[in-house]
């Protein structure tokens, strides 16, 4: 693209390639750098972010969010949605492209990309020292698919670590500098300097990069659910606990469970919109809110720096009116255990080492939030096994009726036709053998019973 075209692309246009929902509920975060060295956060709608950036000081050190959030910070309890694949190479810290000029360091980018398999970038921006990479997605992602998105991004990053991709600005609450604001440390302005305009399907990408496709995902949980039925759950109980034994799990990916965490955790969500909790858990709910939810964010988040920030934010989601010291005593337990994990250390369970997080287990969230039957039809994946049964059964009836079963309304019409006929035909006088051939019964008894 010529120089021309990449100078319409303005800090105002940039993001708005990632940033565009007009929900008046979706967030977006600008750190910006104060005189003295210091860094200033603030959240603004995203449907106001025209007016925001058109406020900047161009001459301040200025970052963006990359993904969306659904209240006014950008911790990963709060995301909402992200519409890209992105990652931050520093290259002046690698030997040999420290003094490379931007066009030269976009050119070893292409050339990696396609050595390694990884497509084009849609948008590529001169930080002022590095490059930041960036791959638009065809239509945005929500929370639940955080963390295959999480694997990508990972994944993304280790094929460009040649050069100098970081790998702690891969989380999905990280900001990036700002098009059009300048870069103190070396006094350049960040622009971008390739622009494809051309957005990806994320699953193909996924399927392209990760070493199992979203088919074969779906495959692992669908063995790791029948292995639950058949055998005794890789879980040791401890009161309305269990600890989870991942040495008989090591199959799966560590993201099945971190996926099972950000669903159950939506679920609590959604579980205090019905229930109208608009001021955080009432008491008699709230203890176990912030605990369960400690629990979850242990499950999803096992990086303990990040925990202990994520934490904090839920605290003032569930218990908005509590210190955080009352949040850190109701979720010790988890903390504790968390600190364990940093440390390597493991729990002893009949002999055998196990991870020492804690895991809820459906039946007693059910008990101890005392879901009701009619909730349960409106959450993910906090769900007795009679609604497991229930949304078994309908998917089977919508899968046969695809396939050109006829529905079942339309079979019980056709059931009681035939029996209108055979109690016709009885009252002529006809035999139940002769009922059955003529009207299409299997059998005489068949024939007889459908009538009674």
């Amino acid at each position: 693209m010529s120089s021309s075209a990449l100078a319409t692309i303005s800090s105002l246009v940039e993001p708005a390639h990632y940033l565009s929902s007009d929900s008046l509920t979706a967030y977006f975060s600008l750190l910006k750098s104060s005189g003295d060295g210091a860094k200033q956060q603030r959240s603004y709608p995203v449907a106001s972010m025209g007016f925001v950036l058109a406020e900047c000081d161009p001459s301040n050190d200025t970052w963006i969010s990359q993904a969306e959030f659904w209240a006014p910070t950008r911790r990963l309890v709060h995301f909402m949605r992200v519409g890209l694949l992105f990652i931050d190479l520093d290259t002046y810290k690698v030997p040999g492209l420290a003094g490379l000029s931007p066009d030269e360091q976009l050119k070893k980018l292409l050339a990696l990309c396609e050595q390694t398999g990884i497509p084009e970038p849609s948008i590529v921006v001169y930080s002022g020292r590095g490059l930041q990479a960036k791959w638009l997605l065809s239509s945005p992602l929500p929370a639940r698919a955080l963390p295959r998105w999480s694997l990508v991004q990972r994944e993304l990053c280790r094929r460009l670590a040649p050069l100098g991709a970081d790998t702690n600005a891969v989380d999905a609450s990280r900001v990036l500098r700002l098009v059009h604001t300048v870069n103190s440390r070396s006094g350049e302005i960040v622009r971008v300097v390739h622009n494809t305009d051309i957005r990806l399907d994320f699953d193909v990408i996924a399927d392209r990069l990760l070493p199992l496709t979203r088919e074969q995902l779906q495959a692992v949980r669908e063995a790791r659910r029948a292995k639950q039925s058949d055998q005794r759950p890789a879980t040791r109980t401890r009161g309305h606990l269990t600890v989870i034994d991942t040495a008989s799990a090591s199959h799966l990916l560590p993201f099945v469970g971190a996926q099972l965490a950000w669903d159950r955790l939506t679920d609590i969500r959604t579980l205090a919109k019905l229930r109208g909790w608009t001021h955080g858990a009432p008491d008699g709910s709230r203890d176990l809110a912030v605990f369960v939810g400690a629990c979850l964010l242990a499950q999803a988040l096992p990086n303990v720096p990040r925990f202990y920030d994520e934490l904090r934010a839920l605290g003032r989601e569930f218990a908005p009116h509590w210190p955080l010291s009352a949040v850190n005593a109701s979720a010790s337990a988890v903390m504790v255990r968390m600190k364990m994990l940093a440390e390597g250390q493991k729990v002893q369970y009949q002999g055998v080492e196990v991870d020492p997080r804690y895991r809820w287990r459906n039946d007693t969230l059910i008990q101890r939030f005392s879901i009701t039957p009619d909730e349960e039809r409106q959450l993910q994946t906090i769900i007795s096994r009679t609604e497991a049964a229930r949304r078994d059964a309908v998917r089977a009836r919508v899968k046969r009726e695809a396939a050109g079963a006829a529905t079942r309304e339309a079979w019980l019409a056709s059931h009681e036709q035939k029996r209108i006929s055979a109690r016709l035909a009885r009252a002529q006088g006809k035999s139940w053998a002769e009922i059955a051939t003529v009207v299409g019964y299997p059998s005489a008894d068949a024939a007889r019973k459908a009538c009674a």
